[in-house]
């Protein structure tokens, strides 16, 4: 379990304690840390060099059959260093309206994230295969909406920023043509002004 608390360290630990008292954790690496340090935590893990490709998708409920699905998907991973990743949404995700961002999927129960690690590019096409049937297996616990920020190389175009940004896309491509009409921004999961 990792977290991270951005406020004033005594509120910090005030709010985290719970974890820490919950059990006997095998490490327990909790305390006061600068931010940079928190951004670095996992640098060895994510080492420069190594080859990564991420996807995710919203799932509306973690039922038994999603379950199942996500278990079967992740059973199949083809490089020791990868994992399956369950984000649950909600807290102040769920409360903020759903116009007051970019975000969409705050109707969702969790994010399923698939992120294939590995070492040898002789092994990009299995990897990112595996990582396209998963994502594509789970597809029908979704609403389309995901996590932009893991979005493998945005093969699937418009309809990934469609589907990724929700009824905020019209909103968003009017942004974009107003203040960006040429998409000199283009290259993250981009908008195209419209």
């Amino acid at each position: 379990f990792g977290g991270l608390y951005a406020g004033s360290p005594q509120e910090g630990q005030k709010a985290l304690q719970p974890f820490v008292d919950y059990g006997t954790p095998l490490v327990n690496a909790s305390g006061i840390i600068p931010y940079v340090a928190a951004q670095q935590a996992l640098d060895a893990e994510f080492a420069d060099g190594q080859r990564y490709y991420w996807k995710s998708l919203n799932i509306m409920e973690l039922n038994e059959a999603a379950i199942e699905r996500i278990v079967e998907g992740a059973r199949k991973q083809v490089s020791p260093y990868s994992t399956t990743d369950l984000w649950h949404i909600g807290g102040e995700v769920k409360r903020v309206d759903a116009k007051a961002s970019a975000f969409n999927g705050r109707g969702a129960a969790f994010l399923v994230n698939a992120e294939a690690n590995w070492h040898d590019k002789a092994d990009d096409h299995a990897n990112m295969k595996w990582v396209r049937e998963f994502i594509h297996d789970i597809e029908p616990f979704s609403d389309g909406s995901r996590y932009l920020n893991f979005a493998g190389f945005q093969e699937e175009g418009d309809d990934m920023m469609r589907n990724g940004f929700g009824k905020n896309y019209a909103r968003l491509a009017a942004i974009k043509r107003q203040y960006d009409p040429t998409n000199f921004f283009r290259l993250n999961p981009n908008i195209k002004p419209e």
